[in-house]
């Protein structure tokens, strides 16, 4: 495909083009934001042009993590050249076998590892401008994306005065979880979707929304993700392994195996509400359908997480009765 805009902005900067317009453009995708991706083939040599248009996408964090990302000792697309006025960049094409590829053929642990192990580094970037702030009013707002688009607009269902009531308690008692954490940098979308398999090494793409946040977020969309389920053995290792990382960085701060495992816990359950209410969103706002088949899933991973936790926390044993009894039939009626 060839468009004025875009054979210009290549024409001027893909490198040793030998003449004009020797090059051709495919549509990879789109992600679950405005961004699309092409692949540009040159007569040796394949790019990514990312074209993200201004007026509907901030480009500035893009730009800023990447150069924060790429300081840090992990593998990020490098950026070759950008047109901020019009939301072009020309970017390091890293192949197309992701994370997500790679699963199911024997040697899940050893990827998991290797992934796990690049969380401490991530989480020792420094704070930049381009991180918004992740606080109690934020993370409020998140948790209001699946009472208004999964609740009200995907299933119509209207809480009763009851239902109100706990779901404050609930949003309450995640958002203290979230906060008491150790506050680190975090991808906040670290999952098989966003690593790459690069020359042998994991590559980290869609690092855009990294925010300063809860020590645990990471690992929870890593090892519960709303795309691959693992086995819960697996998991549980998994929990442990990144557990033993964290501290050995030193970034426990004092909390033991089991308290860690709690806010793992609590954190995914904030986690998975989101997901689930942005999944309804991208389908009915922005007639984006692929989401729906994880929405599920994602949800089963809320239920599973509050039973564990009901003896401890009993509104979390409340909110899970409601939800099974009260938005899953709905739900699965609609799916």
């Amino acid at each position: 495909m060839h468009n004025q805009m875009f054979d210009a902005f290549l024409t001027q900067n893909l490198p040793n083009l030998e003449q004009q317009n020797a090059f051709k453009v495919e549509l990879i995708t789109g992600d679950a934001s405005f961004r699309k991706y092409f692949r540009v083939f040159t007569d040796n040599h394949t790019y990514i042009l990312m074209v993200s248009p201004p007026n509907l996408v901030d480009n500035e964090p893009f730009i800023e993590l990447n150069q924060l990302f790429s300081q840090g000792s992990f593998k990020v697309p490098q950026i070759l050249a950008v047109d901020k006025e019009l939301g072009l960049l020309l970017i390091e094409d890293l192949g197309s076998t992701h994370f997500s590829d790679c699963l199911g053929q024997g040697c899940e642990q050893k990827l998991y590892h290797q992934a796990i192990d690049m969380l401490p580094n991530i989480a020792k970037l420094a704070k930049t401008n381009a991180m918004k702030p992740y606080d109690a009013a934020f993370i409020d707002l998140e948790l209001e994306i699946f009472n208004h688009w999964l609740i009200e607009q995907f299933c119509q269902i209207t809480m009763d005065t009851g239902a109100q009531k706990t779901w404050q308690q609930v949003k309450q008692q995640l958002i203290n979880a979230l906060e008491m954490q150790p506050k680190v940098t975090m991808h906040r979308d670290y999952h098989s979707r966003n690593l790459m398999v690069w020359q042998q090494q994991l590559a980290i793409i869609d690092y855009q929304d990294a925010v300063q946040g809860p020590l645990t977020y990471d690992l929870v969309s890593l090892t519960k993700d709303c795309y691959h389920i693992l086995p819960k053995t697996l998991r549980q290792e998994l929990v442990r392994y990144g557990f033993a990382q964290y501290e050995k960085a030193g970034m426990t701060v004092g909390l033991s195996f089991d308290d860690f495992e709690l806010l793992y816990t609590l954190t995914g359950i904030q986690r998975h509400l989101k997901a689930a209410g942005i999944f309804c969103r991208l389908s009915i706002r922005d007639n984006k359908q692929g989401y729906l088949p994880h929405v599920l899933d994602t949800m089963h991973y809320v239920v599973e997480a509050c039973d564990e936790l009901a003896h401890s926390f009993p509104v979390l044993g409340y909110f899970s009765q409601w939800l099974k009894v009260s938005v899953l039939p709905s739900l699965k009626a609609k799916l």
